[in-house]
């Protein structure tokens, strides 16, 4: 399903599941909806992880040691409720059943975060802003 050109953006990935986590240089959230559906949420350097009832944590693929970033593992098999992309400052926020939360903003200086799902590609822009691409 194609977003509109202009957001802010509630992205259509309610309910798909992660599947699988990938650490590098780079996190990749990946994702499985109904009927094959997939989308992959991907950050770049800073963001935030928060369990819930529990204080944010600060993490970033960039610097971080793997056993630090390690604490998103529990994402596995969570389910996203809700995904939404500002574009006026840059800013992801996605929400699990399981009351865990990614958010991120834009970084100064690279692309912080980019989600590509059915129909849709959002990329942040160093310093502010989000790039729409229609897939």
């Amino acid at each position: 399903m194609p977003l509109p050109a202009n957001g802010p953006w509630t992205l259509p990935i309610e309910g798909f599941e992660v599947y699988a986590l990938t650490f590098g240089g780079l996190i990749d959230v990946l994702v499985a909806g109904t009927g094959g559906a997939r989308a992959k949420i991907r950050f770049e350097s800073a963001f935030e992880f928060t369990e819930p009832g529990q204080r944010a944590l600060e993490l970033n693929p960039a610097n971080d040691a793997w056993q630090d970033l390690a604490a998103i593992m529990t994402l596995r098999h969570d389910r996203i409720v809700a995904a939404e992309a500002i574009e006026a400052d840059a800013r992801l926020r996605v929400e699990f059943e399981s009351g865990r939360l990614l958010t991120a903003e834009p970084d100064p200086q690279y692309e912080n975060w980019a989600v590509t799902g059915p129909g849709f590609q959002l990329i942040s822009l160093p310093g502010g802003g989000v790039a729409h691409f229609p897939e």
